[in-house]
């Protein structure tokens, strides 16, 4: 099966028709046969904007994903729960909990700006689970991602709310899209706050296959050590991946640091990019 998948949004324009806008956040458009899929929906809903500049038609858009249940990945919902309610949004039950981030000596509101109720109440269908799901021929999310690797933690700053309590988000509700394509395993990734090895390893892991052809989203290396950056490079040429999609969340060291170890096999993917697999 052929995909094409399109930024939407990003925190930069890649290139493409005058007036494309990037904010932080991200969303892509994944077409495939007769199928329409949303991979987040970015931060304000400007990607339904984007899409409208780059001629990419959302009417018929039947599955929303969400990576997880920051702000910006799912702030566009409810524009986009406003245009079109025929949908079934796919995610992690933990999407819809409160999540917070601590930082600078102050702790502010980063989670879903759009509540489970008001959802359901526009005739959006939910289907929310914690394990691996099929979203559609070739289409899966990973579900939870097991924490294997050694060098792979999850930054303390970030929180989240249960049964009243505020704890560390341990990020139950990251996860993954995986893509088989005609030219092999495609990963699609929001954030990867629970580790980019640790989601390769886990796809790896689901479909029994050793090498993954692509992998395209936020990597969160934005703090990353250079110890760190070379296992992740260990990983990447453990999987063989050929393509290399990076933004968002990757942070500027870490893109010149993969761009310098695997060269043009690393691409942009800013609003206006479309690529096929």
């Amino acid at each position: 099966m052929t995909f094409t998948i399109t930024t939407l949004v990003e925190n930069t324009v890649y290139m493409g028709p005058k007036g494309l806008k990037g904010e932080h956040g991200l969303s892509f458009l994944i077409q495939a046969d007769d199928r329409k899929i949303l991979f987040d929906t970015g931060q304000t809903g400007i990607f339904m904007d984007n899409a409208e500049i780059l001629n990419a038609d959302l009417s018929d858009v039947d599955t929303v994903v969400l990576s997880h249940g920051h702000y910006d990945h799912a702030g566009g919902l409810e524009r986009f729960a406003e245009f079109r309610t025929d949908f079934t949004l796919a995610g992690h039950p933990d999407i819809f909990c409160k999540k917070q981030i601590s930082a600078l000596g102050s702790t502010r509101d980063i989670g879903m700006p759009v509540d489970r109720e008001t959802l359901v109440a526009k005739g959006v269908r939910l289907s929310l689970t914690s394990g691996p799901a099929e979203i559609g021929p070739g289409i899966m999310s990973t579900g939870e991602v097991p924490m294997q690797t050694g060098f792979e933690s999850i930054e303390p700053v970030f929180l989240t709310e249960k049964e009243g309590r505020t704890l560390p988000d341990p990020f139950t509700d990251d996860q993954a899209l995986i893509l088989d394509t005609v030219r092999g395993t495609v990963v699609i990734l929001g954030c990867a706050h629970r580790g980019t090895a640790n989601t390769l390893m886990h796809v790896a892991a689901l479909t029994g296959k050793t090498k993954i052809h692509a992998i395209m989203g936020g990597l969160h290396l934005g703090g990353a050590s250079g110890e760190k950056l070379k296992q992740i490079a260990a990983v990447i040429r453990n999987f063989d991946i050929r393509h290399i999609g990076v933004g968002h969340c990757t942070g500027h060291k870490a893109v010149a640091y993969l761009s310098h170890e695997f060269g043009d096999r690393v691409f942009p993917i800013g609003v206006g990019q479309s690529v096929k697999f």
